[in-house]
């Protein structure tokens, strides 16, 4: 399994930079930062689904979830605002469902909308805007939020676990070297021809691992998500 240690190992042979004080530890681990955010997104354009958690809420004859106040159950803070913290903070919000209390699944998987016309004509609707989750009506029940969650991941660690997306980590170096590339006023010709190639790679993979691929970013009926 790749680690953070070898992730930055990798980085550094890219590198091939014998000063090390043109790039010492702590530019390396900006590197690694920024480079691990952009391998991120790359995955979540495809399937959002790897990096999701969820939140659970409790609501009452609510008309909206502001999740820059509320705290979910088992949590200190809420996972939007200053308050936030990484590895809980929202990055990106997959679905919202509610839960049966009986058998704890999905009960009511609800359709995300773009607009407040959208939400007033759809009644299983939501419209989250400004870290509000707005409803066309008033709720009560136990909800779940399936989010992606803010990376926690410390690259100064030799051994720190990253993610479940071991076969493509050597891009998280690929991403970061660009940062390096920028800094450098330099492009590796070889090293941009194999970030492609294993790009399409990721890609294909993530539309293949699971049956649907893509097309299940809003599927929750199966237990995936439940704690």
């Amino acid at each position: 399994m790749a680690t953070t240690g070898y992730v930055a190992d990798l980085l550094r042979t890219y590198i091939d930079e014998p000063d090390q004080t043109f790039v010492n530890t702590d530019r390396l681990v900006k590197f690694l930062q920024v480079g691990y955010q952009e391998f991120r997104y790359q995955a979540m354009q495809v399937d959002p689904n790897i990096f999701a958690t969820t939140a659970a809420y409790e609501l009452t004859d609510a008309s909206q979830l502001d999740l820059a106040s509320a705290v979910p159950a088992g949590a200190a803070t809420p996972i939007i605002g200053s308050s936030a913290v990484a590895g809980s903070q929202l990055e990106m919000l997959v679905s919202l469902y509610t839960q049966d209390a009986t058998s704890s699944a999905p009960a009511m998987v609800y359709s995300q909308t773009q607009s407040l016309e959208g939400l007033r004509s759809s009644g299983s609707s939501f419209l989250f805007t400004d870290g509000i989750i707005m409803f066309p009506y008033r709720v009560s029940g136990s909800f779940r939020v399936v989010y992606v969650p803010s990376a926690s991941v410390d690259w100064s660690l030799a051994a720190g676990f990253i993610d479940n997306l071991t076969l493509f980590h050597d891009l998280i170096a690929l991403y970061s070297y660009k940062q390096y590339s920028i800094m450098d006023a330099a492009e590796n010709g070889p090293l941009v021809g194999q970030l492609g190639k294993r790009e399409q790679e990721m890609r294909y993979y993530l539309n293949s691992r699971s049956t649907g691929g893509a097309n299940y970013v809003q599927d929750v009926s199966s237990n995936r998500y439940l704690t």
